[in-house]
């Protein structure tokens, strides 16, 4: 295990709203968070976050053994706004926080999009309804049931005897460096995807895969496994339509990351320390 179990279940507890229950409030790539004077930001109860809009009820996400945690309904429309004390941040600040927590923010995004992305039948067009007794959206009319998407992807540690190969995605706004990843195509092995994304991305052939762990990563809504691999080679052919930098990492020139709340930044750190 890289990093720990998540302490946390989606599945629906029929606990009632409390003011004390925490209350996530999304709105595109922001996530709105009690921002006290002088404190951290943290997420916010109930009771801070109403009012709540006119029609909108509160709706369980998930729960933990001690607490469940709630958010507008996501098909009563309505968005609680800014006011004092209570303020939008982006998604990403979710990596400063706990790992528990961080978890638990991103797992929850990941179901918000879901929701947002489903609200009528794929087969008939009929409003979809959310499933009383499981996390699952249902059609009254025609029956068909629909499961959060959970989209496979490998990501993989490629070493070469003290260096790790490191790299920048075109698309992406993470200020650090990382590591080969992406998603599992239909048919694929897991392994398969392993040795197509790199030799896809930087021309590498690997020898031996190792399995690590796995992580849900509700960012983009995807499974992560973990794997780690020696180069056979170690000249990069880079796709720049994919990635704007790869290279090589001496173990000296990595620095401490400290608190890491995704199994990239865990592999990095490991292999720094001579733990991987």
């Amino acid at each position: 295990m890289i990093l720990g179990e998540p302490a946390f279940s989606v599945q629906p507890s029929h606990q009632a709203p409390r003011d004390d229950s925490p209350f996530l409030c999304f709105d595109g790539g922001r996530v709105l968070l009690a921002d006290p004077d002088g404190g951290a930001p943290a997420i916010p109860t109930l009771a801070q976050a109403r009012p709540l809009p006119d029609g909108t009820e509160p709706f369980e996400l998930a729960h933990t053994d001690r607490f469940a945690l709630f958010c507008p309904h996501p098909f009563q429309g309505g968005q609680v706004p800014e006011r004092a004390g209570l303020r939008y941040h982006p998604l990403h600040i979710f990596r400063s926080l706990p790992y528990a927590e961080a978890g638990l923010l991103v797992s929850c995004w990941h179901l918000w999009t879901w929701y947002g992305r489903n609200r009528f039948c794929g087969r008939c067009a009929y409003p979809l309804v959310p499933d009383a007794s499981e996390r699952a959206l249902r059609c009254e009319r025609c029956g068909l049931v629909i499961y959060p998407a959970i989209a496979p992807a490998v990501i993989v540690a490629i070493t070469r005897g003290d260096s790790i190969l490191l790299a920048r995605s075109v698309r992406s706004t993470f200020r650090h460096h990382s590591l080969i990843s992406g998603y599992v195509e239909v048919g694929e092995t897991l392994e398969h995807a392993v040795r197509r994304e790199v030799m896809e991305e930087v021309g590498l052939r690997l020898g031996p895969l190792r399995y690590l762990g796995d992580q849900p990563w509700g960012v983009s809504g995807s499974q992560m496994f973990a794997f780690q691999a020696e180069a056979l080679d170690g000249d990069i052919r880079l796709q720049e339509s994919e990635l704007s930098e790869a290279r090589w990492f001496r173990r000296s020139e990595l620095e401490p990351h400290g608190h890491t709340v995704s199994i990239a930044l865990e592999l990095i750190e490991r292999f720094r320390t001579g733990t991987l």
